[in-house]
C-alpha cells in the first residue's frame, strides 16, 4: 500500500487546490475520491465534482447535487449542479447590466438572460466562477476538483489570462470616459461624481481574475494531477494537457496517474499487448511523480471499492 500524500507533497497554502484533469472515462472521479480521502488524513478536505455525468453521486450514494455531503470526519463532497449554477450566473449578469446601465432598461433583460443561458462558454464561466471562490475558502485545508472533459477544463483555465487582457482595455477606455466627464462637468460648473459604478466593477473583476491567475501558476496554491489510460486517445490528451500546463500556465503537473492497466496475459489475449506496452513505456519516460493502477475486473461502484485501490497502486516514479 502507498501513501499518495507523499507523492503530492510539498503542498502548502490554505486552501491548497488539487485539480484533476484527463479525458472523460479515464477514471478522474475515482482518482479524485482516492486523493481526497488520502488528503483528509492531513486536514479538512473538500472534493467538488464538475463531472456532467455526476458519477460521484453513485459512488458516494449522494441523492442531490449542490449539497455538502460528509463522507468522514474531515472528508466532504459536493457535486456542482451545472444547470442551476448557469441559471444563477445568467440572472446575476442580467441584474448587473441593469444596475450598471439603467439606460438600457428599454431592453428586454429577460430575453438576455435566456440568451446567456444557451450561449457558448457558459459551462466554462460557471467553472471559473466557482474556481475563483474556492481560493478564498477558509474552512478547508485542501480542495480537490474533479474536472469536466479536457476541452472545457483547459478553456476555463486559460480564461483568467484572456479576461485580464480584455479588462485592461475596458478599464483604460472607461477611465478616459470618466476623466472626460469630470473635465466637462468642471467646465460647466456642474456637480462632479467622483465614483463610477462601472469602473469600480471592472476593478473588482480585475482583482478577482488576477488572484486566480496567480494561484493557478503558483505550486504552493495549486497542484495538477493528470489521469490517463494505456490507450491512444487518452494518452494524446495527456500530452496536450502537459503541453498546456507548460506553455499556458508556466507550471508542471504534480502527479501522473495511468489507470486501468491490463495484466500482460489479458492484454496478450486481447491482442493489445504491444500497443499497451508502447504507451506504458512512453508514460514511464515522462518526468515527475507518477503511479499506475491496474485494471479491476469489477469496476469500482462504491466508496469502499475505490479506497481499496490504495492496495494495488504501483509507484512508477516517486520523486
Amino acid at each position: 500500500m502507498i501513501n499518495l500524500t507523499d507523492l503530492l507533497r510539498p503542498i502548502e497554502g490554505e486552501p491548497h487546490v488539487v485539480i484533476v484533469l484527463g479525458k472523460g472515462g479515464v477514471g478522474k472521479t475515482s482518482t479524485s475520491i482516492l486523493i481526497s480521502s488520502e488528503l483528509s488524513r492531513l486536514g479538512r478536505t473538500l472534493l467538488v465534482s464538475f463531472d456532467p455525468a455526476k458519477h460521484i453521486l453513485k459512488y458516494l450514494d449522494i441523492s442531490k447535487s449542490a449539497e455538502l455531503f460528509r463522507v468522514s470526519d474531515d472528508f466532504f463532497v459536493s457535486q456542482l449542479d451545472i444547470e442551476a449554477s448557469a441559471k444563477e450566473l445568467t440572472s446575476k449578469y442580467s441584474n448587473l447590466i441593469r444596475d450598471l446601465f439603467p439606460s438600457l432598461s428599454v431592453l428586454n433583460l429577460e430575453d438576455i438572460t435566456k440568451a446567456l443561458k444557451y450561449a457558448p462558454g457558459v459551462e466554462e464561466e460557471v467553472f471559473l466562477n466557482w474556481l475563483c471562490d474556492v481560493y478564498d475558502m477558509k474552512d478547508f485545508r485542501f480542495v480537490v476538483v474533479d474536472t469536466p472533459p479536457t476541452g472545457i477544463s483547459l478553456r476555463t483555465l486559460t480564461l483568467p489570462k484572456l479576461y485580464l487582457l480584455w479588462l485592461e482595455k475596458l478599464i483604460n477606455i472607461r477611465e478616459r470616459i470618466v476623466s472626460l466627464r469630470y473635465v466637462i462637468a468642471k467646465t460647466l460648473g456642474r456637480e462632479v461624481k467622483v465614483s463610477d459604478p462601472a469602473l469600480i466593477k471592472l476593478y473588482e473583476m480585475r482583482d478577482r481574475y488576477s488572484k486566480v491567475k496567480e494561484a493557478l501558476t503558483n505550486p504552493s496554491r495549486t497542484s495538477f494531477v493528470v489521469v490517463t489510460n494505456p490507450e491512444p486517445l487518452p494518452m494524446y490528451e495527456l500530452r496536450e494537457v502537459l503541453k498546456f500546463l507548460s506553455e499556458e500556465l508556466a507550471t508542471n503537473h504534480k502527479l501522473l496517474v495511468m489507470n486501468k492497466v491490463l495484466p500482460e496475459d489479458v492484454a496478450e489475449r486481447l491482442g493489445t499487448y504491444e500497443e499497451q506496452k508502447a504507451l506504458i513505456d512512453e508514460f514511464v519516460s515522462l518526468p515527475g511523480r507518477s503511479v499506475m493502477i491496474p485494471y479491476i475486473s469489477n469496476p469500482p461502484s462504491k466508496l469502499e471499492d475505490i479506497l481499496r485501490l490504495r492496495e494495488v497502486v504501483v509507484v512508477v516514479r516517486g520523486a
